[in-house]
């Protein structure tokens, strides 16, 4: 009889710590995905403003805006500072839109290489994407909910 007791007892403490211990699993803190969610567009920021850069660049040598291509044939140390800078440093920039991981882009030069639109999008976790022009201002943007 005290046998079972003690059998019995130690399956409820077994099955008690079961239930319990889903508690105490570690999860990502809300603040260390906030800050990794940062870092993340801070780059994106700086990696619109390196092809602001580079296209003003493009028209002073060429007369035009170019492609995301031509960007990255007649500009590359432009975007090996900026990979640099990143922790993609192991990365290789590749053709639009997905031109690194958890990076979309577009860039849409006008016909007649006088202007360009792009966005550069985080396609990690939240939804939020950056704008520019050939005016060179920067503008962040995420979904209407």
């Amino acid at each position: 009889m005290k046998k079972h007791r003690i059998i019995l007892s130690t399956v409820l403490v077994v099955l008690a710590l079961g239930i319990v211990a889903p508690q105490f699993a570690q999860e990502p803190s809300p603040d260390a995905e906030k800050a990794e969610q940062q870092k993340r567009h801070a780059l994106c920021l700086g990696l619109v403003r390196t092809i602001n850069t580079d296209e003003v660049t493009e028209v002073v040598k060429y007369g035009s805006y170019s492609s995301w291509e031509n960007l990255l044939a007649h500009q590359p140390e432009f975007f090996n500072r900026w990979l640099a800078k990143s922790d993609s440093q192991q990365a290789r920039f590749a053709d639009a839109p997905d031109i690194l991981p958890g990076y979309s882009l577009r860039l849409n030069v006008h016909a007649d290489g006088k202007g360009y639109d792009l966005r550069l999008r985080d396609t990690t976790g939240k939804a939020w994407a950056a704008f520019s022009d050939e005016s060179g201002v920067i503008w962040e943007g995420e979904p209407l909910h």
